[in-house]
Parts: C-alpha cells; sequence; structure tokens
C-alpha cells in the first residue's frame, strides 16, 4: 500500500509541473464524479472502491472496482465501470451511460459468463438537494444482452436481453417503470437428482424456456407503490403472475428502512431492541392494499394428473374425482374446515377445467404492517389460528377461472 501512495504522489507532482492548469480542473471533477457515486452507493446499503481512476471530467473509468454488502468481509470484484457522456445537472451529475465490463468465473467444473450491464440516464443527485428523491440513485434504462450458467461445460441456464426502463417523476406525479426478460432457458437434463429427475422425464420436459414481463409505478409524494404486472411465463407449462399495490414507501420511509437494516447488517445480526422497536414503529406507516398470486395452465395440470394416473392405474377423471374428495378432508385435518365453503368451490371448478387459479389478497381497507406484524405473532404456537387471523385481517379470497 505504502509503495502505491507514493507512486500516486509521484505522478501528482509530475501533473502539477508538466500539465496546464484545465487538466487539474479535470482532476477534480473526475474525482466529484466518482466520491459521488461512492456516496450514492452507500447509502443504497453497499460499500464500492476501486483501484484507479482514468479519463476526464466526461468519459472515466474506474478500475478495479469492488463492490461489499454490510457484515460480509470479502468483496465481490467486478472490474472496471466506464462513466460517459458526464454533465453537471444541479449541482450533482448526470452519467449518460456507465457499463460494467463482462464478467466471468469459473470454479470445479462451474461457470458464470455476464455480459456488460448498462445503465443509461443515471441521475447523480447533489447531496445538498432538498430533493427527497436525492437520495436516490437511478437510471432511465437498464440492459443486460446475455448471462449463462455452465456445468462442466454444458449451459444449464441462459438468459437473453434483460431490458428495464423508468421515467422520472415530475412532481407529485408517479414514476413509472417497466421490463423483462425477452428470453430464459433452462436444461433440465442436467438434474442429478435420480428420483426428480425421472418425475421430470414422465412429465414430458427436459428443456424450459420462456419469458418475464413486468410494470409498475412510484409516487414519492406518499409512497404509493402499484405493480399490476409481474408474470413469469414458461412455454408448456404456464404462467406465474403476481401484482402488489402498497402505501407509504415514501423516499424517507425507504431511506429510514435502508439505514436500518444497513445498521443491523453491521451489528452481525447481535439484535437492537432500540432499532427493532424504531423499525417497528416505522411499519405503522407502511400499508398493505392488495396483492395476488396467479397460476394461468398451459398444460402442466393435465401433465400432473396424467402422469399420477398413470401411476396409480386409474384413469384421469379418477384421479380429478379423489383430488376433490381429499381438500375437505385436508382442510378438516388442518382444522381449518370453516374455511372450505371458500376454498373447495375454486379448487373443484379448477380441477374440472384447468384454465387458472388465483390468491387474491384485499382487505375492505388498507392494513398496515405492524397489524400484519402483531396478527403474525399473536398466536405464535398456533398455525393455525394464525393462518386463520391473516386470512380474515387480509380480505383473502380464492378464485379460479377468472
Amino acid at each position: 500500500m505504502t509503495k502505491h501512495i507514493a507512486a500516486i504522489r509521484t505522478l501528482a507532482v509530475s501533473a502539477i509541473l508538466l500539465a496546464l492548469p484545465a487538466n487539474a480542473a479535470f482532476a477534480q471533477d473526475v474525482t466529484a464524479v466518482a466520491d459521488r457515486l461512492k456516496a450514492l452507493v452507500e447509502k443504497q446499503g453497499m460499500s464500492i472502491s476501486w483501484s484507479n481512476i482514468t479519463g476526464d471530467a466526461s468519459t472515466m473509468t474506474l478500475e478495479g472496482v469492488t463492490v461489499k454488502q454490510p457484515g460480509e468481509t470479502d468483496a465481490l470484484p467486478i472490474g472496471n465501470l466506464t462513466l460517459s457522456d458526464v454533465t453537471e445537472k444541479d449541482g450533482g451529475f448526470r452519467v449518460g451511460t456507465l457499463a460494467t465490463a463482462p464478467f466471468s468465473m469459473a470454479d470445479q467444473g462451474f461457470a458464470l459468463d455476464v455480459s456488460p450491464f448498462v445503465f443509461g440516464g443515471l441521475s447523480l443527485p447533489a447531496e445538498a438537494s432538498t430533493d427527497p428523491m436525492a437520495g436516490l440513485m437511478m437510471s432511465e434504462s437498464a440492459a443486460l444482452d446475455s448471462l449463462s450458467v455452465k456445468m462442466a461445460g454444458k449451459t444449464v441456464f441462459s438468459l437473453q436481453n434483460a431490458t428495464g426502463n423508468m421515467s422520472p417523476a415530475d412532481g407529485s406525479g408517479p414514476l413509472t417503470f417497466s421490463g423483462g426478460v425477452e428470453k430464459f432457458t433452462a436444461d433440465l437434463t442436467a438434474v442429478e437428482d435420480a428420483n426428480v429427475k425421472g418425475y421430470i422425464q414422465a412429465l414430458g420436459y427436459s428443456q424450459l424456456d420462456g419469458n418475464v414481463r413486468m410494470e409498475g409505478s412510484w409516487r414519492p409524494s406518499d409512497g404509493h407503490w402499484d405493480m399490476p404486472q409481474y408474470d413469469i411465463t414458461v412455454n408448456d407449462v404456464g404462467s406465474l403472475g403476481m401484482t402488489l399495490d402498497l402505501g407509504g414507501l415514501t423516499p424517507e420511509f425507504l431511506k429510514k428502512v435502508n439505514e436500518l437494516s444497513t445498521q443491523a447488517a453491521a451489528d452481525g445480526g447481535t439484535g437492537n431492541s432500540q432499532k427493532e422497536m424504531e423499525l417497528l414503529g416505522m411499519l405503522s406507516s407502511a400499508m398493505f392494499n392488495g396483492a395476488s398470486l396467479r397460476f394461468s395452465d398451459d398444460s402442466l395440470t393435465s401433465r400432473i394428473i396424467n402422469l399420477v394416473a398413470s401411476l396409480q392405474g386409474a384413469q384421469p377423471a379418477d384421479v380429478v374425482n379423489m383430488a376433490k374428495g381429499a381438500v375437505p378432508f385436508a382442510l378438516m385435518q388442518a382444522e381449518m374446515a370453516d374455511l372450505a365453503g371458500e376454498i373447495t368451490p375454486a379448487i373443484n371448478a379448477y380441477l374440472d377445467n384447468p384454465n387458472s387459479i388465483e390468491i387474491v389478497a384485499r382487505p375492505s381497507t388498507p392494513v398496515s404492517f405492524a397489524e400484519i406484524g402483531a396478527a403474525s405473532m399473536a398466536t405464535p404456537s398456533d398455525s393455525i389460528a394464525t393462518t386463520k387471523a391473516l386470512w380474515s385481517l387480509l380480505g383473502i379470497q380464492l378464485k379460479a377461472n377468472q
């Protein structure tokens, strides 16, 4: 380290003696941009460092970059970061493009290859800004061309064209976001467990491919987070879709939660009653408005029914009837027979015509996360009572083919 410092000092002295005055201004700007990036990354709960900076105030490269999470001893090396088209904006900076270097690693037959992450329109707000969004580092776009995972030279998972887009919040209006993965693939022949592999083959699956789509909005003024779409589609299997509607997630709330979680990680998980009480108090302002989890079938259900029928030497219709009869009995065994009237009709309808099955949570009025936590911990030794309490509090319903 002493040798490195001495070398840097020697270069600095040489630059002062030989360079034009403008070069000193460039170096100052380069350092200012890098320092602001470092400060904002740390506000997100990570630490970042580098071995050298090259370039000028508009285009620069951070060399030998590593990142580390709080409480971790080892930093993750991510190579070089290149910042292009850097301009000053409201006392801070706007980075036209931030790109990572390609990343590869290999260890004992495992290999990971990741193309550069490219972020467009990255905002680095000024430290002294009064804008509540100033503590957040956001970009207008993000893209990853490819990622692949190999085992023993065979690609077991890959994805292509992962993208994300975000429109900046304008006054009291919402910030909108969208993105997805154009295609991902998984090779199920690489599964090593003989029993699991046998069932996969019996279902007729060897290679899977699909895509991911999501969109939503966030209104910083009141913290309303609405995500009407997050769909993971697997061709010839089905689509798993999720929606989420929350309130109270203001920039101030997110900043405080991040600070508390970062401190907890730095404390090594030893616990801090004061911080825990502070966090519990904050959760009273975060509201749960609703959520849903939906599975839309694309042959998986019929494949499972046919497989069970073949294993039992029965007809698919017999398996369906047995499943229908088993649901009320299972609810009775779980001491949840009073919910049978809400659950059984939906499951029966789905088994008769596998189209979609959906769990919807929509309370009559918004429920705070503090209330949800209290209901979850009211009867810690009685899981049945806890389930029923949450079912009622969150307004949970089971729907089929809707």
